[in-house]
C-alpha cells in the first residue's frame, strides 16, 4: 500500500553551537506535538537511535538473488522474435486509450472531494478540537468508503509524555518491533512542551548523522512544526512515499497484549548475549534446530545452549530468581544481531520469555536511555501473521459511550492503570480493563509493561475499524449460544498439589477450567487470569495446543471459555 505524507520539511541534524540538531518534523495532517530539548548522555541517544533505524531496515528473512537483468535480456530476444505478436498489441493500444481516459474521467471528481476534505481538515487543524475531529472523521470515512486499502498511514512513531519519550518501529520483515525511551530525566527542555503522538520522518540522512554525536557534541531533539525547527536549508513542504502495510496496526496491539502476558524474566550480563552472538557469527548452520535453549534453575547462572552445535554459554553474574526450573526455547535467534553494535556500551540485557516458540523480549539501558527488542516466536512468523494474544486480555463487552469516556480520560491523563481509571470512572475493574483493551485495538492506546499501565498512543488520526471475527472466535461464540460450555473455579488446594500450576498462582490470580463440546469432541481448557482480566497462562486438551503449545495463539475451545465467563459475571 503505498501513502503520501505531507511533512513541512526533512528531517535534519544541523550545527548548533557546540552540538548538533535533531529535528523530526511531524506529519502535518495530525494535531501538533512539540518538545525541544537538549539530550543528556548524547552519545548513548544517538547509539541507541541508530540501533532503531537499524531495526527499521533490517529483512531477516530470505531475499532471492536478483535475476532482472537476465530476464531483461531474455524478454529482449523474445521480443525480437515475436513482432506478429506485437503488431496484434498495437492495434489494441487505441481501445486502451480510450479505457484509460474514461477512467481518468472517473477518477477527477473523486479527487476533487478528496483533496476539498483534505484541505478542510488542514484549516481546522489549528481551530477547535471537536471541529477538527468530525472533519478528520469525515474524511477517513470518505477514503474508507472509495478506497480501503488506503485508510492505514504508519510511520515511525514518536510518542511525548511526561515521563518519557518513546521511539516506536518495526523491521521490514515486521518480526522484530523496537523501541527507544528516553526519560524526562535525560532530557532539558527547552520552552513549552505539548504531548501527544505523532509520525516523524526518520530518515536516511539523519540516521547518518547520529553516529556523529558525542558526549561533548550535545545532541538537541526538536520533534513538531516548521516553527519548532531552527534548520533553514530545507524549503517547502515533503511530500514522503511510504510503502507500509495495514498489519503495523495489528502489530502495535500483540506486541502490546504479549508484553502484558506473564513471563520468565531473568538478567544477562552484556558479555554473555555477546558471546552467543559470537558464536552465531562463526558458524553456519546447516540443520535443524536453530534455537536457543535457556537452562534455567532456581539461584543458580542461567545456561544458553546454541543448537544445533550443542555449545553452551553461562552467564557469570546474574542468577535465576525464579522459583521453578524451566527448559524455554525461542527461535529467530540471528534477529538479536541488532544489539552488536550497543551491547559493549551496557552492563546487562533484561530477557523476558513468553515460553517456547513465543515471543521474546530484550531490553537495556545506555545512562538511563533505553532500548527494548520484542522479537515475534521465529522470523517467518511476523507480529500480525497468527498469534492472537489480544484475545487474551481482558474482552468483557464495552459500550460505545464507556468507550469515548475511557479516551477521553486516559488522553487527558496520557497514562493510566485499570485501577486508576477505574477510581476515576467508578466502574469496575474488569469494566476499565475491557475499555483501555479496545482502545488497544482502535490503534488509541499501548500497554507499557515498564510502567505496568495503559498509555495514550494515537497511531492514526481516526480510530481503526477493528477487524472482523476469525474462525476460532466465531466457533467459540457458537458453542457458548448453544450451551456446549461449562465453566468451573479450580480450588485453590488443587492448585498448591499441582507443581506445575503453583508457580503461576499469585495473590491476584484465579484459576478456571471448562469444558467444551465441541464437533471434535469434549475437550477442557484450563487458564489462569488476573484482577484485569488477562490470561496469564493457560492450556488445553486440543490436538491445536498439544501440537504448538500455544504458538499460534489461544485455541478456540479457551476463547469459548473465556466468552462463557464473561457472559456468567455480566449476569
Amino acid at each position: 500500500m503505498e501513502f503520501t505524507q505531507s511533512y513541512p520539511f526533512p528531517s535534519s541534524a544541523t550545527p548548533r553551537g557546540d552540538g548538533l540538531d535533531f529535528s523530526l518534523p511531524t506529519e502535518a495532517a495530525r494535531p501538533g506535538v512539540r518538545l525541544e530539548a537538549l539530550v543528556l548522555h548524547s552519545r548513548s541517544y544517538g547509539r541507541l537511535m541508530g540501533a532503531l533505524h537499524r531495526v527499521v531496515s533490517q529483512q531477516a528473512l530470505f531475499q532471492q538473488c536478483d535475476h532482472s537483468d537476465y530476464q531483461t535480456w531474455v524478454q529482449g530476444q523474445y521480443l525480437e522474435e515475436l513482432a506478429p505478436y506485437l503488431a496484434a498489441l498495437q492495434g489494441r493500444l487505441p481501445k486502451l486509450q480510450t479505457e484509460l481516459n474514461d477512467l481518468k474521467a472517473q477518477l477527477q471528481p473523486l479527487d476533487a472531494r478528496a483533496n476539498e476534505l483534505l484541505a478542510q481538515v488542514q484549516r481546522l487543524s489549528n481551530g477547535d478540537a471537536k471541529s477538527y475531529r468530525e472533519a478528520q472523521r469525515k474524511f477517513w470515512n470518505f477514503l474508507y468508503t472509495h478506497d480501503r486499502q488506503l485508510w492505514i498511514v504508519l510511520d515511525p512513531v514518536v510518542s511525548v509524555h511526561p515521563d518519557a519519550v518513546l521511539f516506536e518501529v518495526f523491521s521490514l520483515d515486521e518480526s522484530s518491533y523496537a523501541q527507544v525511551r528516553i526519560p524526562t530525566e535525560n532530557l532539558d527542555a527547552l520552552g513549552e512542551v505539548v504531548y501527544g503522538t505523532t509520525n516523524v520522518d526518520f530518515s536516511r540522512a539523519l540516521a547518518d548523522e547520529l553516529a556523529r554525536v558525542r558526549d561533548y557534541r550535545a545532541a538537541f531533539l526538536s520533534v513538531g512544526s516548521a516553527g519548532v525547527s531552527i534548520q533553514t536549508t530545507a524549503g517547502g513542504r515533503v511530500e514522503k512515499k511510504i510503502d507500509l502495510p495495514p498489519s503495523w496496526v495489528r502489530g502495535f496491539l500483540q506486541v502490546g497484549s504479549a508484553s502484558s502476558l506473564a513471563t520468565t524474566s531473568l538478567r544477562l550480563g552484556a558479555t554473555t548475549v555477546g558471546e552467543i552472538l559470537r558464536v552465531l557469527n562463526a558458524r553456519r548452520e546447516t540443520t535443524g534446530p536453530r534455537s536457543l535453549r535457556f537452562h534455567l534453575i532456581p539461584n543458580q547462572y542461567p545456561r544458553i545452549e546454541i543448537e544445533p552445535w550443542g555449545e553452551f554459554v553461562t552467564e557469570p553474574r546474574f542468577v535465576y530468581e525464579g522459583d521453578h526450573e524451566s527448559t524455554i526455547r525461542i527461535w529467530g535467534r540471528r534477529r538479536l544481531s541488532i544489539l552488536d553494535e550497543i551491547l559493549p556500551h551496557a552492563r546487562e540485557v533484561e530477557v523476558r520469555l513468553l515460553g517456547d516458540g513465543l515471543p521474546s523480549f530484550w531490553a537495556l539501558e545506555l545512562e538511563g536511555h533505553r532500548f527494548e527488542l520484542g522479537l515475534s516466536g521465529w522470523t517467518q512468523n511476523d507480529w500480525s501473521a497468527s498469534a492472537r494474544f489480544d484475545l487474551l486480555a481482558s474482552g468483557g463487552t464495552v459500550s460505545d459511550a464507556h468507550l469515548e469516556t475511557a479516551a477521553r480520560e486516559l488522553e487527558a491523563h496520557l497514562s493510566l492503570s485499570p485501577a486508576g481509571l477505574a477510581e476515576i470512572t467508578t466502574w469496575t475493574r474488569g469494566e476499565a480493563t475491557a475499555a483501555l483493551q479496545k482502545l488497544c485495538r482502535q490503534g488509541r492506546a499501548l500497554f507499557d509493561s515498564k510502567i505496568d499501565a495503559f498509555r495514550w498512543r494515537q497511531l492514526l488520526p481516526f480510530p481503526v475499524p477493528e477487524s472482523e471475527e476469525d474462525r476460532k472466535s466465531a466457533s467459540a461464540r457458537r458453542w457458548v449460544q448453544s450451551k456446549r460450555v461449562k465453566i468451573e473455579a479450580v480450588s485453590s488446594a488443587e492448585v498448591e498439589g499441582n507443581e506445575f500450576l503453583a508457580r503461576y498462582a499469585a495473590p491476584d490470580v484465579a484459576f478456571y477450567r471448562a469444558e467444551v463440546a465441541s464437533e471434535g469432541g469434549q475437550f477442557r481448557p484450563l487458564w489462569a487470569r488476573d484482577l484485569d482480566g488477562r490470561v496469564r497462562f493457560w492450556q488445553c486438551t486440543c490436538g491445536e495446543f498439544r501440537r504448538d503449545k500455544g504458538r499460534s495463539g489461544p485455541c478456540a475451545h479457551l476463547l469459548a471459555g473465556l466468552e462463557q465467563l464473561e457472559k456468567e459475571r455480566a449476569q
